[in-house]
């Protein structure tokens, strides 16, 4: 199952295509794609890092 995010473009939950875990400034783990819909770009921050 694909990882879901916020979408503020559609305003829905929607699938992240292509999701990539980053590494924010401040050492906290994100997923970072864009929405399947409409391709505006998404982030979704995730828990501290194990």
């Amino acid at each position: 199952m694909a990882e879901q995010g916020y979408c503020v473009k559609c305003k829905a939950k929607k699938d992240i295509k292509d999701a990539a875990e980053v590494e924010m400034k401040n050492g906290r783990r994100a997923l970072k794609g864009s929405c399947t819909s409409c391709g505006t770009g998404m982030f979704k921050i995730l828990g501290n890092k194990k």
